[in-house]
């Protein structure tokens, strides 16, 4: 106890100079913990948010030739059929999975006094999987049994559901689709994609493919959704695509303007790229933040104890030991540290807490994502501070240790 007595008399006595140590961590923590935190958690939240889109994805969709083939002038219009996706699905190993997709919009939807004009798709149970279409508590998505027995069952976007029912329950009620009767079975959770087509998933309502056929009769699909096991496969799978619908639809598998592919895989390597720049760029700058830090605790420690000399001096003369001196000099310093990143720390706490508050819209949170401060991290950076510092202070309260007393008073 009359250590820790003897330490604060000590450190209030020099409070002036205790005090630019302490400003000088809590500015080199808040910076770094806060760009750390705040770099880690976007990169994480837009990671996630290209994951809700779908995995590993490959979408075809109709086209035109560009090429004569076995006879046949360029030019031709190429349109996928439902039978497609089975055959693919058969010939290519390296697909995990597959759905057909019909789409439209401007369809009538209607609930009690409410109607809306939506856009419709049609599809299978897989596509459910495929796309990550998660439904709230309470409902689910589409199933095999809603496929082969022609269900009149659909699945609403949630803005669908909010603007139709508002902050009603809306699984098991009965919608009129096209005049027609069908049961809600689930709602789509609210989410944000990097990816849209055909518009926004919560602003679509989406029923079996068997049943889409049945209401509008078409004969021909939107898209051929295709999910692989493994990305590396993407050129593989692709030409094998290419030429299963190249021999079924009588056009050569190199003209690749016969059907059209949207590649998802690229686009999230993309991504992944953009977010592989971002954390070399924030390591950089934390590095150097760091070390600017480092260089003015250091500094502000090595005047500390340089104009303290005369002080031991005094103290050597009265009989203390230099061990002690020494020891009670780094004690200073490693005591400043740490209440200084202490409060460093507190402070970013506050400023990530007042924007997790901030009214953001969905799209801008879900790459922003909500930052918290790391505590391994802070301490890290904290302890790190403190070592730099009492390296920095080690050094001239050794040499000043080691002055004769006589010589140690007549220092200025």
């Amino acid at each position: 106890m009359d250590t820790l007595l003897h330490l604060a008399r000590e450190l209030w006595g020099e409070r002036r100079r205790g005090s630019l140590v302490a400003i000088g961590v809590v500015w080199g923590t808040l910076s770094l913990v806060l760009l750390l935190s705040i770099g880690g958690e976007m990169v994480r939240a837009t990671s996630f948010t290209a994951d809700q889109f779908g995995r590993h994805l490959l979408r075809f969709s109709s086209g035109a030739t560009t090429r004569p083939f076995a006879g046949m002038a360029a030019g031709r219009q190429i349109l996928l059929r439902p039978e497609d996706g089975p055959a693919v699905l058969a010939a290519v190993p390296e697909i995990r999975d597959l759905s057909i997709e019909y789409s439209t919009g401007g369809n009538p939807l209607e609930f009690e006094q409410q109607r809306l004009n939506v856009n419709l798709v049609g599809v299978e149970a897989s596509f459910g999987d495929l796309r990550g279409q998660t439904a709230l508590h309470g409902g689910r998505f589409l199933n095999r049994r809603d496929v082969d027995e022609h269900r009149r069952v659909v699945f609403l976007g949630g803005r669908v559901k909010r603007r139709l029912f508002g902050e009603r329950p809306a699984v098991g009620a009965e919608v009129r689709l096209h005049g027609q009767p069908f049961t809600v079975i689930g709602v789509l959770t609210d989410r944000t994609t990097f990816s849209a087509y055909n518009g926004h998933d919560s602003d679509k309502v989406s029923i079996p493919a068997s049943t889409f056929r049945d209401l509008l009769g078409w004969t021909s699909i939107s898209f051929l959704m295709v999910g692989l096991h493994d990305p590396a496969h993407k050129d593989v799978v692709a030409d094998a695509v290419y030429r299963v619908l190249g021999r079924r639809h009588g056009f050569d598998p190199s003209d690749r303007d016969a059907v059209e592919m949207q590649d998802y895989i690229g686009i999230r390597d993309y991504v992944d790229s953009i977010l592989d720049g971002n954390r070399v760029f924030t390591l950089i700058v934390g590095i150097l933040g760091f070390l600017v830090a480092v260089v003015g605790v250091a500094n502000l420690m090595f005047v500390m104890v340089e104009e303290r000399k005369r002080e031991i001096g005094v103290q050597m003369a009265l009989g203390a030991k230099p061990r002690r001196l020494i020891l009670e000099r780094l004690s200073e310093g490693v005591v400043v540290t740490l209440l200084g990143g202490a409060v460093g720390i507190a402070v970013c706490a506050l400023l990530l807490w007042g924007f997790d508050q901030v009214p953001l819209d969905p799209e801008a949170r879900g790459y922003l994502g909500r930052p918290q401060v790391s505590l391994p991290l802070g301490a890290a950076v904290t302890l790190l501070l403190a070592v730099a510092g009492a390296a920095a202070g080690w050094f001239p309260a050794r040499r000043a240790a080691a002055l004769d007393p006589v010589e140690a008073l007549r220092e200025e």
